[in-house]
C-alpha cells in the first residue's frame, strides 16, 4: 500500500465523508438508468478531490496520478463508481504536461470546479486496440486551422462533456512510420459537424458510451496539444494514467463485491452451518483477497513511478491485467456465494460480474497486455 503522507490522510478523511453522504444504492440506480451520478460528481468538486492531479497554479489541489488513484480506490471500495472521471483525468494530465500555457489557463481551472469536464476520444471501429491504425484525420487548412473528419466509438460521457481530447492523424503514418503523424486535439463537443449517438451497453455503467462522428469539424490551430504530428509521448501520458485509474476502480469494486459476499457467507446457513465455513467458498474468497492486495501494491508502485517522470508503461499494463483478474475472481465468487439470488438485480451483484468482463477487454484487451509484457518485460519477439 502507498505510504500515507498528510495529503493522503486528508484524502482518506474526505472520501470517508463522501461515503457518509452517498451510498451504493444511488450509484446502482444511476447505473441502471445509464445516468451520470451528478451528486457524486458535485461532491468530488466540492471537497477538492476533483482538483487532484491538477497543478495548484492551474487552480487544482496538486498531487498526481497516485493521489487520484488513492481517492478512486477508496470511493470504489464503497461501490461509488464514476467512470467518466477517468477520461477527464487522463485528458487533464496530458494538457498539464504537454499543453501550452494558454491551454492550461483556459481548460484546467473549470475542470477543477466541476463546471466542465473532458471526454477522451481514441477508439475507432476498425482500429480498436491498435491505436496506430486510426483513420480519423485533421488536415491543416491555409488559415492554419484544422478540419477534423472520422468516427470514434465507446467514447465515455461525450455528450455530457464540454470538450474532448481527440486523437487524430495530422500526417500520414507512412511519412513518419506507423507511430508518427498523430496529434491530440482539444475539440469543443458542441462544434458544428459533430454528431453523437448513445450506444446500448449492457454492463450497467453510471454513464453513457457514444459513437461520435466528426464531419468537417473546424479545430483552431491553438487547440493542438504539443507539436502537430508528434503526439506519441503525449498519448502515452494519457493512456498510462488511464490504465492506472481504471485499475484503481477495478480494485475498489473488487473489494466492495468481495466484502458483500463475505458478509452474506457469514449468515447464509441452508444446512445449519454458515456457507462461509466451507472451503469451496473460503478458498476462492481468499484467492480474491490475495489478488486484490497484490495488484494494489503494484498499482501504487506504478503510479508513483509515473508521477516521478519515469516510464511506467510496463507496470501500468501489468497492474491493468492483475486488477481485472482480481475483480473477475471477486465477482465470480460473489455470484457463487449468492447463488440464484445473484441474478436478482435488487441484490446488486451481477453488475459487478459484467463490470469484471468489461475490465478484461477495456481500455484494452488483456491478450494484448500479455503480449506487451512478454515483449517489454521478457524481451520476447513482438507478437502483434
Amino acid at each position: 500500500m502507498v505510504d500515507l503522507n498528510e495529503t493522503m490522510e486528508g484524502i482518506r478523511e474526505t472520501c470517508a465523508s463522501i461515503t457518509q453522504r452517498i451510498d451504493r444504492a444511488y450509484i446502482a440506480e444511476c447505473a441502471r438508468e445509464g445516468q451520470v451520478p451528478h451528486k457524486l460528481w458535485d461532491l468530488w468538486a466540492e471537497t477538492g478531490l476533483l482538483g487532484l492531479g491538477v497543478p495548484e497554479e492551474s487552480g487544482g489541489s496538486g498531487g498526481g496520478t497516485t493521489e487520484v488513484c488513492f481517492a478512486t480506490d477508496l470511493l470504489h471500495q464503497a461501490g461509488l463508481e464514476m467512470p467518466h472521471g477517468t477520461p477527464n483525468h487522463m485528458s487533464r494530465t496530458t494538457i498539464a504536461k504537454h499543453g501550452s500555457a494558454a491551454q492550461r489557463e483556459k481548460y484546467l481551472p473549470k475542470t477543477v470546479t466541476g463546471e466542465e469536464c473532458f471526454a477522451f476520444a481514441i477508439t475507432e471501429p476498425n482500429a480498436g486496440t491498435n491505436s496506430f491504425k486510426i483513420h480519423a484525420n485533421a488536415k491543416r487548412q491555409p488559415d492554419g486551422n484544422y478540419l477534423l473528419n472520422g468516427q470514434k466509438h465507446y467514447i465515455t460521457n461525450f455528450v455530457g462533456s464540454n470538450n474532448a481530447l481527440v486523437v487524430a492523424r495530422t500526417d500520414k503514418a507512412s511519412a513518419q512510420g506507423r507511430t508518427g503523424g498523430l496529434s491530440l486535439l482539444i475539440v469543443d463537443t458542441k462544434s458544428p459537424g459533430i454528431s453523437a449517438t448513445a450506444m446500448d451497453i449492457g454492463a450497467h455503467l453510471p454513464d453513457q458510451q457514444y459513437v461520435v462522428n466528426f464531419d468537417e469539424v473546424v479545430v483552431p490551430e491553438e487547440n493542438v496539444v504539443g507539436e502537430p504530428g508528434k503526439g506519441l509521448q503525449a498519448l502515452f501520458d494519457s493512456v498510462n494514467p488511464e490504465r492506472l485509474v481504471t485499475s484503481a476502480k477495478s480494485l475498489g469494486l473488487a473489494d466492495f463485491v468481495l466484502n458483500r459476499a463475505v458478509e452474506y457467507a457469514k449468515i447464509r446457513s441452508p444446512f445449519g452451518t454458515p456457507i462461509g465455513a466451507y472451503q469451496s467458498i473460503q478458498h476462492p474468497m481468499a484467492l480474491a483477497k490475495c489478488r486484490i492486495e497484490g495488484a494494489r501494491a503494484l498499482l501504487y508502485q506504478a503510479a508513483q513511478k509515473f508521477d516521478s517522470g519515469e516510464n511506467a508503461g510496463l507496470e501500468a499494463n501489468m497492474v491493468k491485467f492483475l486488477s481485472s483478474d482480481a475483480l473477475k475472481t471477486a465477482a465470480d465468487i460473489a455470484m457463487t456465494t449468492f447463488g440464484g439470488a445473484s441474478m436478482d438485480m435488487g441484490q446488486d451483484i451481477i453488475p459487478f460480474y459484467l463490470r469484471a468482463k468489461l475490465a478484461e477487454v477495456a481500455p484494452l484487451t488483456n491478450n494484448v497486455v500479455l503480449g506487451f509484457v512478454a515483449q517489454q518485460g521478457l524481451k520476447l519477439p513482438k507478437s502483434y
